[in-house]
């Protein structure tokens, strides 16, 4: 059985882009995590300890999001999806879409996302032959 984690909407000013501005004035990041993980069968225990916590993956985001300053977004993201993979050892994916609204841009956009997906085969160690 294939099972979803969702944290959605996590929000954090900081400071990051390729732009001096981004990275002195900040901007608002919202983070959705999905990790998925093989359930096995079932479980009905009402006692079961959950396989990832809403806390540990806010914790996570917030701790790459808050401590670099990323150039890429898309670097930013990645960093976020390996870091849960590594913590998470059952963890079969981790998606991570990173959302701004500021955009300093001469035009008119809504959004930009960033999105990476890391699967397990991902950090399968390279063959040296």
């Amino acid at each position: 059985m294939k099972c979803k984690h969702v944290v959605q909407g996590m929000s954090f000013h900081a400071f990051h882009g390729i732009l001096e501005v981004e990275r002195e004035l900040g901007q608002v990041f919202s983070v959705d995590v999905t990790v998925e993980f093989d359930g096995g069968p079932p479980d009905v225990d009402p006692w079961a300890e959950p396989f990832v916590r809403d806390a540990d993956i806010y914790e996570i985001s917030r701790n790459v999001v808050m401590e670099t300053k990323y150039r890429s977004v898309i670097s930013l993201a990645s960093k976020i999806a390996r870091d849960l993979m590594s913590e998470y050892a059952k963890a079969s994916s981790a998606t991570v879409s990173v959302m701004r609204k500021q955009l300093f841009i001469p035009g008119s956009v809504n959004a930009s996302v960033a999105e990476v997906s890391y699967t397990r085969a991902d950090f399968a160690p390279v063959s040296q032959e």
